[in-house]
């Protein structure tokens, strides 16, 4: 059984399989108004440490548009790619960061009057008769994966998709890179 974690914005307060394996550690990470950034972030990371070859997605839930969560999500997303290439051993060569892949989605709600009797006939019927149409609400809400590897299946779902920034090195690193490399192999 995957080993889920669930945190629901305002703690750290986590969920998981029942049968005693680690709960820390999950595929999704759902972000909300009431939660610490740091938070998610530090988890993400320490995802991908411990499951390099698994995707993690990160959502916000189905909310008005004054309310919604996605640019608090977007500025996570950014957080966490910044710090997982800040944090790649240089020395291994691996300088590729994480990639991206985007899904905007809503959900339609729409309000209908509630009334009894025949008021609520009547307030259904003017409705629907064209003269006062119904109100719809689009709730807005967002997924975003994140991989260390390309995901194939991911480039035919109508998702966006944003390249892994590379890490670059200075000059002076790779001339310290070279000389350590030189001084090991003559010892």
């Amino acid at each position: 059984m995957d080993t889920e974690l669930v945190t629901d914005g305002a703690t750290d307060d986590v969920t998981g399989s029942t049968d005693g394996t680690d709960t820390r550690f999950t595929d999704t990470i759902r972000i909300t108004r009431q939660g610490k950034l740091r938070v998610w972030v530090k988890k993400a990371l320490d995802f991908f440490q411990a499951y390099p070859d698994k995707p993690l997605v990160l959502y916000s839930s189905p909310s008005n548009v004054t309310t919604s969560t996605i640019p608090r999500m977007v500025s996570v997303v950014e957080i966490i790619k910044r710090e997982y290439l800040k944090g790649l051993d240089v020395s291994a060569g691996n300088l590729s960061g994480l990639h991206q892949y985007n899904r905007l989605l809503f959900e339609r709600r729409e309000e209908i009057p509630v009334e009894d009797g025949d008021n609520r006939v009547n307030a259904l019927l003017l409705a629907l008769d064209g003269h006062s149409h119904v109100k719809q609400i689009f709730a807005p809400h967002m997924k975003i994966t994140l991989s260390v590897k390309a995901i194939p299946d991911m480039h035919e779902k109508r998702e966006t998709y944003q390249t892994p920034a590379m890490r670059r090195i200075s000059k002076t690193a790779k001339a310290r890179m070279r000389r350590l490399v030189k001084n090991q192999s003559e010892n």
